[in-house]
């Protein structure tokens, strides 16, 4: 029990030390361009990180599926940030995040690989066809983004994508009230909407589904 509260005390400063250097990240996406330092940054995504594994922890547990959500964690909070300052989610997060959360998730729970691989596969197709019809309105860095969201999440992913799409619906019908025919021209990067479905798919996917489709 003791070794038990030391994890979940310890989990929440690994989140803090991983959100930490997230800001140097964000100065250096896109290559060449550069983004002034900002304190106030760094502080809040080392906090935000530390804030989500915490309640990661207290969710699920010091189980083996805690891994693999940590991890996609882990990767899609800096690909988040860096979409809203570049409009862009760097392959250099999407390709080896993909396949590191595919193996974790694997090795945390073997009986599920034909989910998460199918999962990934049918993410990576819904958004993509997304992508194809409108490529202005949809980036094909959210179709990557969405394969490694796919393969960490499961049966679950389609909790995050409708959360996502949910909160971005939200975030439009305001812009539209408030701007009117303005905001028709209004463009804002879709992976923070895509990890903020994911954070509520990895806390909250099995109660939520059960409301939602009784599964």
């Amino acid at each position: 029990m003791a070794d038990s509260y030391r994890m979940e005390f310890a989990v929440p400063m690994v989140g803090f030390a991983l959100g930490w250097p997230i800001e140097w990240l964000i100065q250096r996406f896109p290559l060449g361009e550069g983004t002034p330092p900002s304190v106030r940054r760094r502080w809040l995504m080392a906090g935000l990180t530390a804030g989500l594994f915490a309640a990661l922890t207290w969710q699920i547990g010091i189980e083996p599926q805690l891994a693999p959500a940590l991890l996609l964690t882990a990767l899609i909070v800096p690909a988040s940030v860096i979409d809203i300052n570049h409009r862009i989610i760097p392959n250099l997060i999407n390709y080896p995040g993909a396949v590191l959360v595919f193996v974790v998730a694997c090795i945390a729970q073997p009986d599920r690989i034909a989910e998460f691989a199918i999962s990934g596969i049918l993410c990576f197709l819904f958004l993509g066809t997304a992508w194809l019809v409108s490529p202005k309105g949809m980036g094909l860095g959210d179709v990557k983004m969405a394969l490694m969201i796919g393969l960490g999440t499961g049966r679950y992913a389609y909790v995050a994508l409708l959360f996502g799409f949910i909160a971005s619906t939200a975030l439009s019908a305001y812009l539209l009230l408030r701007l009117g025919a303005k905001a028709r021209k209004a463009t804002f990067p879709f992976g923070p909407f895509l990890a903020f479905g994911t954070e509520v798919a990895l806390l909250w996917g099995p109660p939520l589904s059960r409301h939602l489709i009784g599964f």
